[in-house]
């Protein structure tokens, strides 16, 4: 769609001047993970990373929050501004044309083959490597597998803080390098993430400034601790704790989706505490502990590299042993040993909040990441709370109009996923009316739900949003990241795919009735009132001098102080677009992309044949 973004979250830098409909197969993507962010509030930002929730990710710069049932399309037109309903345009003729050629679920089509090589250094880090010519652009994607699942009690938002370290500059590379350097050369996306399970850093380079991304990003993995000082500590640990303020204590309801997780997660479970951590905590950190965390879980054996876009796979693994080759394995990283207790009972807690309408939240904990029930609870989710044809949204806004808004989300994690709905009452109405409308509708699908219409829109609506997340290699890098570190298979695409294909309503009613169960749930009400904020200690005045941190050692490999060049400017072959009008006079561009497969195939029409697509446009429009 003309989108420059990754999957994740509202990156979205430019967006076609004109609505443009690609001929490419409606039908891949992840679509329960992270599912950071969206699914939740996607950090917020984006699927599994499909979907994540502002609980669940809290990433440097907070970006704009979508409904979390928005499709991870969607978060690339966060920031499109007055153009984006000529994108949306495009998207609702792509899933249009799909629905009107399936009126049956539609199977999966034809696979997804996206071809990757994967391999492993010497001291542990897994590469994963992906050709895509389509435009000069690499996406590389660093994960890091620590987030709070990793983190002890009393040392909350440790993975968070180092979210914030990692830019400040390394043992080569200067002081706020990353950034400034990165954004020189024309990068985008440039950004990292924390969510419970993981820590990812990400940009999108043009392909002739790979180096300099390698560069950057193996200098802060292994050098980081040169620079790392009492001074770099405490102006974070500022930063953090004011970040805290801002999107978590200061944010309408923000101190009850902090109340819903901690009530749901029982205190010592990873979960328990919010992503950025406690106030407490963020300052008690000492140097010492800091240094630790990142020894421990900083290392080449405790991450993964991933590089899709226009890129030569033999000169790429160069120079991945160039930068990364020499960097010394860490200690080996134990898998934490959780246990997630499901609720027994019905927890109920009263948040005030300087709001000025009520609002309710239920929750429950329900099966984790990719296993048995996770696929299920997103199509419930969808079906309840995706969007203004949902459930819910008909029965609370259309047909009572007692809320002003309504959501499901389904946050996907390894150690138990959160399974969510959120009401927001309109004036004059309750948080028990909104609590008692949610019960309702929730026992209307135990009971007799999801119709053979309703299942069929929820998938082809799966089916559409992932094209949209592999149409840019970032979407690519984030899928195969995100599947290798929760399966160790980054080829399970399909297979992801084939999970949603295979729901019927059976499945999603047993759902409904074993998983959503009232003596399971967390029940929490917002109402107006006094904000009662948790503990704030008073940041320490910096030193008289501050002390200084350890001086570098000499280098061992002192051509790491010399910043790689850029290369030969790519080349860059641009499609070219059919143009037809419609009675109207709105120009439609149809540009043809037969890479993942073709909608126009699927359909059972030829390739040639645009009669259909026409037709959905003016149906439209």
């Amino acid at each position: 769609t003309g989108v420059d973004a990754p999957q994740y979250r509202g990156h979205g830098r430019d967006v076609a001047r004109y609505a443009v409909v690609r001929t490419s197969w409606v039908g891949t993507g992840s679509l329960a993970s992270e599912q950071v962010v969206g699914r939740g509030g996607p950090a917020v930002e984006g699927p599994g990373d499909t979907f994540m929730p502002d609980i669940a990710n809290a990433g440097r710069a907070r970006q704009a929050t979508l409904p979390a049932s928005a499709p991870p399309s969607a978060w690339a037109l966060v920031r499109a501004g007055r153009r984006r309903s000529l994108v949306w345009l495009a998207v609702a003729v792509a899933v249009s044309v799909l629905a009107a050629c399936s009126p049956s679920p539609p199977d999966n089509g034809p696979p997804v083959d996206l071809q990757f090589e994967k391999y492993t250094l010497g001291n542990g880090l897994e590469v994963i490597l992906r050709e895509d010519h389509r435009v000069p652009i690499a996406a590389v994607n660093l994960w890091y597998h620590v987030g709070p699942a990793n983190e002890a009690v009393g040392r909350t938002g440790f993975a968070h803080l180092f979210e914030h370290m990692m830019f400040q500059g390394s043992g080569h590379t200067g002081p706020d390098a990353h950034d400034t350097r990165l954004e020189a050369v024309g990068a985008t996306g440039v950004n990292a993430f924390t969510t419970f399970d993981y820590t990812d850093y990400v940009e999108n380079v043009p392909s002739n400034a790979l180096e300099l991304a390698l560069w950057l990003e193996s200098d802060r993995m292994g050098f980081l601790l040169d620079g790392l000082d009492q001074a770099a500590l405490s102006n974070e640990q500022r930063v953090v704790r004011s970040e805290r303020r801002e999107t978590t204590e200061s944010v309408p309801y923000g101190l009850s989706d902090e109340a819903m997780i901690q009530l749901l997660f029982p205190e010592g479970h990873p979960y328990h505490a919010a992503i950025i951590g406690s106030h407490e905590d963020i300052q008690a950190a000492q140097l010492g502990d800091v240094r630790d965390f990142f020894a421990h879980y900083y290392v080449p054996n405790n991450a993964s590299l991933t590089i899709v876009g226009d890129i030569d796979v033999g000169a790429t693994k160069a120079l991945i042993e160039k930068y990364f080759g020499t960097l010394p394995r860490g200690p080996d990283v134990p898998e934490p040993q959780v246990a997630t207790p499901r609720p027994t009972q019905e927890q109920r807690l009263t948040v005030t909040d300087q709001v000025e309408l009520p609002r309710v939240t239920m929750a429950w904990v329900t099966p984790p990441v990719y296993a048995p029930g996770d696929a299920e609870a997103y199509v419930a989710a969808s079906l309840l709370g995706g969007g203004k044809t949902s459930r819910l949204y008909e029965a609370l806004v259309h047909r009572s109009g007692i809320a002003q808004d309504v959501s499901a989300s389904q946050q996907s994690l390894r150690y138990g996923s959160v399974f969510s709905i959120t009401a927001t009452a309109k004036p004059g109405h309750s948080a028990d009316e909104l609590e008692a409308a949610i019960q309702r509708e929730l026992d209307a699908l135990a009971a007799d739900g999801p119709t053979a219409a309703e299942l069929t829109a929820v998938k082809t609506t799966i089916q559409a949003s992932a094209i949209f997340g592999l149409e840019h290699p970032a979407g690519v890098a984030g899928l195969l990241s995100q599947y290798n570190h929760y399966l160790d298979d980054p080829a399970y695409l399909n297979r992801d795919l084939q999970r949603y294909a295979d729901i019927d309503a059976q499945q999603v009613r047993r759902f409904v009735t074993d998983a959503l169960q009232r003596d399971r749930r967390v029940v929490v009400h917002t109402e107006p009132g006094e904000r009662v904020l948790p503990p704030d200690p008073t940041t320490p005045p910096d030193p008289a001098e501050a002390t200084p941190g350890p001086a570098p050692a000499s280098s061992a490999e002192p051509w790491r102080n010399t910043v790689p060049g850029l290369g030969s400017a790519p080349a860059m072959a641009l499609p070219e677009a059919q143009r037809f009008e419609l009675d109207n006079g709105l120009p439609v561009y149809l540009v043809e992309s037969h890479g993942l497969g073709d909608v126009v195939e699927f359909c059972g029409a030829l390739p040639e044949d645009l009669e259909p697509l026409r037709q959905a446009v003016r149906a439209i429009a």
